[in-house]
């Protein structure tokens, strides 16, 4: 009778599982479908020449210009660097990797859009891999990317597309799932270089300032979990995430362009991408309030549509669970450790930057996995 009773609790958490793993693909493909005349064109070409006449009527060939969408500068700079273009004179606030890759996505398929949804999919399913490594447990991990699935600001980069956000938020979990896998492995070395050819990309395709906080997350994990060896070899490594930011400048290097004019240009993309603060910790009033201080317009302060309680919950949640993991829980997961150590870092970095909600897409799906990390960890903590 108890064997039989355990077979149908088991068998009941498997039909659970799949109603959580089809209510996943459902919604992301529901947002695909709705917006189906974006993924199936084939006729990228055939836009091409309007994008450039917008692009050359924008400010950011026209001091007089107007302002264009960032899915349409993309969707044009994708295409231009297919065709040779240089990257710094069509759009160097931000390094040219993501912008690659949207154009590889139009050399493939004459689509811009295609590698958003790829980045989308692997996102969930990334989190679903990190979510087994930290939680053991099949349902459990699908929470995480269940949650994310629901969330308006991660449909949203699959309903105006092509952005950034959504691929970086991609390398970002690849680098988390690689470098937990050399935790427990003999040859830690692949697992580190792939993390750290990981970490090119990430700076590569957005502010290459946001890969501050994942280094010093790699860095501080390394050093709670000390090893010379380990923490020497990974430190050696890391200036190859440099020169893969430098190599997606080649286009520049072709040009004739020396080393000291790379430099120059990330110096030129940090002060941009800085040069807007107009007050510290903005972030905490959008996370939590839903006040969002913008440096544009009549009102100081405005709404994001996007913005949902779960923000504010899953924040708290994560911090709790980030300070009882340090100094009350006695169980340890050292897989844990770097998501946590990660949303202190960027949650201190970008307490310094002016804000939007554009900035949380790598950032929520990071808190949902450590919020149900830390509810897991509070039941079994009171239960003993």
């Amino acid at each position: 009778m108890a064997q039989e009773t355990k077979l149908k609790t088991i068998k009941f958490w498997k039909i659970i599982q799949v109603i959580l793993l089809l209510i996943i693909i459902y919604n992301f493909s529901l947002v695909v479908w709705q917006n189906k005349d974006k993924y199936l064109s084939k006729n990228y070409w055939q836009q091409y020449p309007n994008l450039k006449q917008i692009y050359y009527g924008s400010i950011y060939k026209n001091k007089y210009g107007t302002w264009v969408h960032d899915e349409i500068l993309y969707s044009y700079i994708g295409g231009a660097l297919i065709k040779g273009a240089n990257p710094i004179l069509l759009n160097p606030e931000v390094p040219p990797l993501g912008t690659y890759l949207i154009g590889a996505s139009i050399l493939i398929f004459s689509n811009q859009n295609v590698v958003i949804a790829i980045s989308g999919a692997f996102a969930l399913f990334l989190m679903y891999l990190i979510g087994k490594q930290i939680y053991s447990s099949n349902f459990i991990a699908l929470l995480p990317p269940f949650f994310l699935s629901f969330e308006p600001i991660f449909r949203n980069q699959l309903v105006y597309t092509p952005l950034l956000d959504i691929m970086q938020l991609t390398f970002l979990l690849s680098i988390f799932y690689f470098f937990n896998k050399s935790i427990s492995a003999d040859n830690y070395g692949k697992y580190y270089l792939v993390t750290i050819v990981l970490l090119g990309f990430f700076i590569s395709t957005k502010f290459f300032g946001t890969g501050i906080a994942v280094v010093g997350a790699l860095i501080i994990t390394l050093l709670l979990n000390f090893n010379e060896k380990r923490f020497m070899f990974f430190l050696g490594m890391i200036p190859l995430s440099i020169v893969i930011l430098y190599s997606t400048y080649f286009r520049v290097l072709i040009d004739g362009y020396p080393f000291h004019k790379f430099l120059g240009i990330q110096k030129w993309i940090y002060l941009y991408n800085t040069g807007h603060l107009t007050q510290p910790f903005t972030l905490w009033p959008l996370l939590f309030l839903n006040q969002w201080h913008v440096w544009f317009g009549d009102k100081p302060i405005i709404t994001d549509p996007q913005w949902l309680i779960t923000w504010p919950i899953f924040t708290t949640l994560s911090l709790l669970t980030i300070f009882l993991y340090f100094f009350i829980f006695r169980t340890k997961k050292k897989e844990a450790e770097i998501l946590f150590l990660w949303i202190v870092m960027y949650l201190i970095l970008m307490s310094f930057v002016q804000i939007s909600a554009r900035y949380f897409v790598i950032l929520i799906p990071i808190l949902y996995l450590v919020g149900v990390y830390g509810l897991l960890e509070f039941i079994r903590f009171i239960k003993k």
